[in-house]
């Protein structure tokens, strides 16, 4: 018999399932949180989907009461693979105040004729963090953080707790959040609102991510209050309400953040990834290097990637560096290009950091594997000797040796001793000298003998073209031309127009 009643409820869950694929029906239920603190409220919606809807009767939540119910519904137009469809959307939204760990149970809707169930979902009571004791005040403002202590790049919970009596009577209130200008800052869960005491609490969380080694104060938050206050029109004779304004201020906090330790050049959960264009190049052509470090922690101080080759040139954009925050972690990318240029072959070198991770407390090392580059082409360049077919000879003559004088050398050289210019030759200069003057003075002065400057230097061009090798295909062929040309490659002819369109549009 027991057997018989699995058949049949694997048979209606099997029908179940087999509508819901043809017609497409659901029915589910979401909460606001499944992390509440004791006193708050859960919203409970139940959503289901079809055309013929009926959504069920609700009083009560598990053991809770129904604090408050409304319905709502909603149409829209489909059109998948050219046939156009209808899909209704009725919502039922339950308020409840738990006061202990529960499970939601699942509700039942008919829809399009199928008996279908929503899903269960579990309820967690957290411990409030709020301050207790409020000295009988009207309104507080508190902050609070989860450690005060931290590493660079090491993520902080700050939660800022606005408390007002169940007794103030409130209009409007305007809320100023804290300066967080030394650190990445985001808020996250958006305000909760519970009741503890006789006081309504609204929490407020932020994740800061802190950019820099040292002490730091965290300003106190603040909010102007408006407090209801009711006055009497002289004239009719009547009460109106009026705002009698305040204002509450937060205390401040202290957060040490401490620098990277010893022998580590990162802080955080980070991998690294080394990529080249080409093992082999032509001489004097450029082999790029593109280096990404990505994860979790601050990249925008690293500084400690470079290269020194010898006899290897070496260009380098400035790295980029994007960060953003994904719920309470600090995601960051680091990107730095490389050009290594050269007429022989030669080894990128391999290149290894250490990184502090501060949730395990342990370091590991980021590695870059080395990358040897051949390169064809190249000249190898012996010096030129020269020599002269008849070259002077020296002779050393010994001269006698006299009483009053000390042993002495000569040297003599059979090259011939030039001759001494005749008087006509001194004449003949002197007139062709008065010559050039005088023709020097009637023409220099229609000369332009101001210097002729290029269109664009070719160092000049390439720090400011190179960054963008990536934005247009003829930008890197000008940038390959200009590093071939600067190694001497005499084959290469650079279009100066158009390497001076291409580095006014950057500049």
């Amino acid at each position: 018999m027991k057997n018989i009643t699995n058949k049949i409820v694997k048979i209606a869950l099997l029908l179940q399932l087999t509508l819901v694929s043809i017609w497409g029906g659901s029915f589910v239920a979401k909460v606001n949180d499944t992390n509440i603190v004791a006193g708050d409220r859960v919203s409970l919606t139940l959503e289901a989907k079809g055309d013929d809807i009926t959504l069920p009767k609700v009083g009560q939540v598990g053991d809770y009461p129904v604090e408050s119910i409304s319905t709502s519904m909603q149409s829209s137009l489909k059109m998948i693979n050219g046939t156009t469809t209808r899909e209704n959307i009725k919502r039922l939204n339950i308020t409840f105040t738990p006061d202990k760990d529960m499970t939601i149970p699942p509700f039942e809707a008919q829809i399009d004729g199928v008996a279908m169930k929503s899903n269960p979902v579990d309820i967690k009571i957290v411990k409030s963090l709020a301050p207790t004791s409020h000295k009988g005040d009207m309104v507080t403002l508190d902050m609070r953080v989860n450690q005060d202590q931290v590493f660079v790049g090491q993520p902080i919970e700050l939660t800022v707790y606005f408390s007002e009596s169940n007794r103030a009577n409130l209009m409007k209130v305007e809320f100023q959040k804290p300066n967080f200008k030394d650190f990445f800052a985001k808020e996250i869960g958006g305000e909760k609102s519970y009741r503890k005491d006789n006081y309504i609490v609204h929490e407020l969380k932020y994740v800061l991510i802190p950019k820099y080694e040292g002490n730091f104060t965290i300003s106190p938050a603040s909010a102007r209050v408006a407090q209801r206050s009711q006055r009497r029109d002289d004239f009719f004779g009547t009460f109106f309400d009026t705002p009698k304004w305040s204002r509450v201020v937060s205390n401040s906090l202290d957060i040490k953040v401490k620098p990277i330790p010893d022998g580590n050049e990162l802080i955080g959960d980070f991998t690294i990834d080394a990529t080249i264009d080409s093992e082999s190049t032509k001489a004097n052509k450029p082999v790029n290097l593109t280096v990404t470090i990505e994860g979790e922690g601050n990249l925008e101080d690293f500084d400690a990637l470079n290269y020194e080759i010898d006899g290897v040139t070496i260009y380098s954009d400035d790295a980029k560096v994007q960060s953003h925050l994904v719920g309470d972690r600090l995601i960051s990318t680091y990107k730095k290009k490389f050009a290594f240029i050269a007429d022989r072959d030669f080894t990128i070198p391999a290149k290894s950091f250490k990184v502090f991770d501060f949730k395990s407390g342990k370091s590991k090392t980021l590695n870059i594997k080395s990358f040897d580059i051949k390169v064809t082409g190249g000249e190898n360049i012996t010096p030129t000797v020269v020599s002269s077919s008849t070259p002077a000879t020296t002779k050393k003559v010994e001269t006698p040796k006299s009483d009053d004088s000390s042993d002495e050398v000569t040297e003599l050289s059979d090259k011939p001793t030039d001759s001494i210019p005749s008087i006509w030759m001194l004449i003949v200069s002197f007139l062709a000298g008065i010559l050039v003057t005088l023709g020097a003075i009637k023409f220099l002065p229609q000369i332009d003998w101001r210097p002729q400057r290029g269109l664009t230097n070719h160092n000049e061009a390439l720090k400011i073209l190179y960054p963008h090798t990536n934005d247009d295909a003829e930008i890197e062929q000008m940038v390959r031309d200009l590093y071939a040309k600067k190694g001497g490659d005499k084959s290469i002819t650079i279009d100066k127009s158009r390497l001076k369109e291409m580095v006014e549009k950057y500049k």
